[in-house]
């Protein structure tokens, strides 16, 4: 990989945004691959890049399927649900951009169908993905060279996202777990 000619990089950008779109392969696959072949900078920075037009593409796609809000179910949860994303928008994509274990694609697909306003969407995108893509380019440039430094950078993200969330469930109280909610009932 790190042999392969770098002024290629137009192609694999191209080819990182369509792997990007389609939520087959992990992205963060993607991205340690770029780390390998461009370094921890160099390819988290074309990840983010990649990521980013993949985000967007997807959002203009469902975008123009339709008004989300024509589509909205008539249970009011769902519709509440709708209008607390709406109103904060840019705080649902940053932390959902944040967490790795939800689907890019299903927060795209969703702010595209349901109207949320691009700029927040498209900011809220860029912040979020840095973190998380630096951490993939560093484990992939680890892995290559056989170190095992990626394990702190791992445990250090986690105790991020870990603090976010708390952050995050103290400031918002609807928020809170689904069992404190069921109780004020």
């Amino acid at each position: 990989m790190k042999e392969l000619d770098s002024s290629s990089w137009p192609i694999i950008l191209m080819m990182s945004v369509m792997l990007g779109m389609v939520p087959v392969i992990p992205f963060a696959l993607v991205s340690g691959i770029l780390g390998i072949k461009y370094g921890v900078w160099g390819g988290s920075g074309m990840s983010v890049i990649a990521s980013s037009l993949a985000a967007i593409l997807t959002y203009w796609i469902f975008g123009k399927g339709g008004d989300g809000s024509r589509k909205r179910s008539s249970i009011n949860r769902l519709n509440t649900w709708n209008d607390r994303i709406r109103n904060r928008a840019f705080l649902f994509v940053l932390i959902g951009r944040m967490l790795p274990f939800i689907p890019a694609a299903f927060i795209n697909g969703y702010a595209g169908l349901f109207k949320i306003p691009f700029v927040p969407f498209l900011t809220a995108t860029v912040i979020g993905k840095i973190p998380m893509m630096l951490v993939f380019a560093y484990v992939g440039v680890s892995t290559s060279s056989g170190s095992l430094y990626w394990v702190p950078v791992l445990l250090i993200y986690g105790g991020f996202l870990s603090g976010v969330y708390m952050l995050y469930t103290r400031l918002f109280p609807y928020a809170k777990p689904l069992e404190s909610l069921e109780k004020r009932k």
